[in-house]
């Protein structure tokens, strides 16, 4: 099996590990951290310990345990400005996108009197054919647990997934495309017996939201869940954020354009946000509000696809949008998880539910290394002790 990382990060040309041949970086020794707390002291040892082969230029740091949030910032926003990126520096976060777009998805078939089981013929044009296979017909489930049995990205995206101007394609992936896509490419698998995860599949989900409420991904996030929740720094717009507050983004030592919009795939990973925004979003998923919209969160933590997948040292399961996680060093914590990539970022959110924590972790360069894995884990200790 392939590494999960590269399985769950979105958007990566080649594996999230880096090769020999490609340019490590390793962030600059300029930081925030206060130092004070036995917190801010762990975290700094463990930053310290992997710092040298972490292949970022920047992290941003999220930590909420014992009702206390801190964050801290190592290396830099930007190749030679000795600043630290900070609680409030916009990052973009790739495919954590798709637990806002479940949870969007979610709400709107709980404002209709609807179940996970609809099926998403009802919300697609007539001239469309019925996506089944094997007389099962796609459902809401089945997108948002990645077990549609559509692929990995769509047929007909376009060449840049190959030549390095994948946000191009993004921009130029329209709805026409995305219909054109379903009308020609059968399904791979019948529908809930096979875990594969789907760009495509959270792309069609943002559309159904869209086609819906009969407006754009954006406002319909802002207004059934960013605003509800109070989360003034998640933007799926370039120009609703504040660029004097971005990071740059680099991929194999190069400064990487900014992927604004990713047209009809805008659900599967276009939020951008901060830490600070982050772990407002992860206590609204540990601490639901007595809403409809709250219910709706709840309901995305059901854990949908049993059958765990293995790689490495985590194994994961499907939930509505996000993955059950277990470590093998940490048998007895579960994680709500999700991780995300783009091409020049990289991010992880773990909530632990039993121990009322979360972690939040945002790079400003793509490619991960065992390095990355290792100081989460560490992380992950330090939420969970």
């Amino acid at each position: 099996m392939k590494k999960i990382a590269f399985i769950i990060s979105i958007f990566m040309l080649t594996h999230t590990s880096c090769s020999v041949d490609e340019v490590l970086t390793s962030p600059k020794s300029v930081a925030n951290n206060p130092l004070i707390s036995a917190t801010d002291k762990a975290v700094n040892e463990a930053f310290l310990k992997y710092q040298k082969d972490l292949n970022t230029v920047g992290v941003s740091i999220g930590l909420y345990k014992n009702g206390v949030a801190n964050f801290y910032g190592y290396g830099e926003t930007a190749l030679g400005s000795a600043k630290a990126p900070d609680k409030n520096t916009f990052f973009e976060i790739g495919s954590i996108s798709k637990t806002f777009t479940s949870i969007a998805a979610m709400n709107m078939l709980l404002e209709k009197g609807q179940t996970i089981e609809q099926p998403i013929r009802t919300y697609l044009p007539n001239d469309l054919p019925t996506l089944a296979r094997d007389g099962i017909e796609v459902n809401f489930k089945h997108l948002m647990t990645h077990t549609s049995g559509l692929s990995y990205f769509p047929d007909n995206f376009g060449g840049g997934y190959y030549t390095g101007k994948i946000g191009e394609e993004f921009e130029n992936y329209d709805r026409s495309k995305m219909f054109t896509w379903l009308v020609n490419t059968p399904l791979r698998t019948k529908p809930f017996t096979t875990w594969e995860y789907s760009n495509g599949g959270m792309g069609l989900l943002g559309v159904l939201l869209e086609l819906n409420y009969t407006k754009n991904y954006g406002t319909i996030l802002k207004e059934k869940l960013l605003a509800p929740l109070q989360l003034n720094d998640t933007k799926t717009d370039m120009a609703e954020t504040d660029i004097t507050r971005w990071s740059k983004g680099y991929s194999n030592g190069k400064e990487i354009k900014y992927w604004n919009s990713l047209n009809a795939m805008n659900g599967a990973g276009v939020i951008k946000s901060t830490a600070s925004d982050m772990i407002k979003y992860g206590l609204a998923n540990l601490n639901p509000p007595n809403t409809l919209l709250g219910n709706a969160i709840i309901k995305t933590h059901q854990i949908t696809f049993l059958p765990f997948t293995e790689a490495g040292r985590i194994k994961i399961n499907g939930r509505l949008g996000w993955f059950q996680c277990i470590h093998k060093d940490l048998p007895n914590e579960t994680f709500i998880w999700h991780n995300g990539g783009t091409g020049g970022y990289s991010s992880d959110m773990y909530i632990n539910k039993n121990k009322g924590s979360i972690v939040v972790v945002l790079y400003n360069t793509d490619k991960g290394t065992q390095a990355r894995e290792d100081f989460m884990l560490e992380l992950l200790k330090i939420i969970s002790n």
